[in-house]
């Protein structure tokens, strides 16, 4: 009787899983022009997500120029462009218009394909890990558009309207999570949907991944955590919007500028929230790259005051490491003499190499280069026309000792340096702050519950 039980519980399993391929197998679609070997892994390329990774740290994998910046070429896409491009695996620079037409730039400039799709709108791309730029349209689609295809690889109605903050996240598995006003909706490479969840407030920044979360940063400062298949879960909050999007650290805390002068973290883990830095005198302008030190994690933005503008680096404790002087301005002043209130611009953050080298664009339309051991060097023009914004809609890492800049103009340019960058080079040093200088280091770090 005993072996007799045995045999029918053996025979209900494979009953069972026979039953389960059988409705994964209808639930599959199967395309026999598709090839069937599935690629999945970490996204690959210079800069596959906005803010180059899953993390938005922006940090380069590659060094940044060192020496002399030039203009290695520019190129008119004719383009409305509100978007960085992104660097994927296959080496080519893509560039996404408003209206979803992407073309692809090799390292040398030339175009080696332009995907027409001509949707109304579409919002922030990112690529998977097969080479696939995905992004939302305004028409509740989201669309993967291949190099190697003149059509959408898919196009996958998921509903909502899209969202122009919160960038998608690729997955290691090859899928993507997009985000609409809100909702989080994760899709497989074949743009299947697998998951989908509400939350109670828009997301307001670029996705990030934390280990098995999906992080997102509402348009009130709320972080909020979801693993496909659970709940949502409220980590914590910054307590006010944030600037440009959030960085994660090693450490499992997201930086990120609030309320125009203060550089606050949230440890996600257990949802207490610090400043880290304030500019008493000034402003800072997000997002920040962070890059991992001895010590923690340092933190690179822009900040601004009156008359100038400037690269700024702060350690774990908020204490400034760097200030290099990018951008000049004539003071304003109002009829009675005053000077008007600091307000912030349009701006691009910063990115950031291994070797604390920090490409910019400062908010007057300057590009360049402050090198690990606080030299500036910019360029000699103004590479984006005035535009709505700055010109400059954003920095992607692209190459050796090479960067690009997207400009709002539908120009994108390819800056690069006179020497190769020097192999093993130290961090950048610690500078100390000028003491004349309005923005100062700011006071002690605070720490709020």
């Amino acid at each position: 009787m005993k072996r007799r039980a045995l045999a029918l519980v053996a025979v209900a399993v494979a009953a069972g899983a026979i039953a389960a391929t059988l409705r994964d197998a209808g639930a599959q679609r199967i395309d026999p022009r598709r090839p069937s070997v599935l690629v999945v892994g970490a996204p690959g390329g210079a800069a596959p997500m906005q803010r180059v990774d899953s993390r938005r740290s922006g940090l380069s994998r590659t060094p940044l120029p060192s020496g002399t910046l030039r203009v290695a070429w520019r190129k008119t896409t004719g383009l409305t462009l509100d978007q960085p491009a992104l660097s994927g695996p296959d080496g080519t620079l893509a560039v996404v218009s408003s209206r979803g037409d992407v073309s692809f730039l090799d390292a040398e400039g030339e175009e080696r394909a332009t995907v027409k799709v001509g949707a109304a709108q579409v919002g922030p791309a990112a690529i998977t890990s097969d080479g696939t730029v995905v992004y939302a349209s305004s028409g509740g689609d989201v669309i993967g558009v291949r190099r190697s295809s003149p059509q959408p690889r898919f196009s996958a109605r998921i509903g909502g309207e899209r969202n122009v903050r919160a960038a998608p996240l690729a997955l290691d598995d090859g899928g993507v999570v997009v985000a609409t006003i809100s909702d989080l909706v994760v899709l497989d490479s074949e743009g299947s949907v697998r998951a989908r969840v509400s939350l109670p407030e828009m997301p307001g920044a670029a996705l990030v991944a934390a280990g098995d979360k999906i992080l997102a940063v509402t348009t009130s400062g709320a972080v909020f955590g979801w693993t496909p298949g659970r709940e949502p879960v409220r980590l914590g909050s910054f307590g006010a919007p944030i600037d440009g999007g959030a960085a994660l650290t090693d450490a499992g805390t997201l930086l990120a500028v609030i309320e125009g002068n203060h550089l606050a973290e949230v440890d996600v883990s257990r949802g207490g929230r610090s400043t880290r830095s304030i500019a008493a005198q000034g402003l800072y302008l997000g997002p920040p790259a962070v890059r991992s030190g001895p010590s923690g994690a340092t933190a690179t933005l822009l900040a601004l005051t009156h008359t100038r503008g400037f690269v700024v680096t702060l350690d774990p404790g908020g204490q400034e490491l760097l200030r290099a002087p990018v951008a000049s301005f004539s003071p304003a002043t109002l009829p009675d003499g005053g000077a008007p209130p600091l307000v912030a611009p349009p701006h691009a953050g910063p990115i950031v190499d291994a070797r604390g080298a920090i490409a910019f664009a400062s908010t007057d339309g300057h590009v360049g280069v402050v090198g690990p051991d606080g030299a500036v060097d910019t360029l000699g023009e103004i590479v984006c026309a005035k535009g709505a914004r700055s010109g400059v809609v954003g920095l992607t890492p692209f190459g050796a000792n090479a960067f690009a800049v997207t400009c709002d103009g539908g120009v994108v340019v390819r800056v690069t340096g006179a020497a190769e960058p020097p192999q093993g080079a130290p961090a950048a040093p610690a500078i100390s702050p000028s003491p004349s200088d309005p923005l100062g280091p700011g006071p002690a770090p605070s720490t709020d519950d």
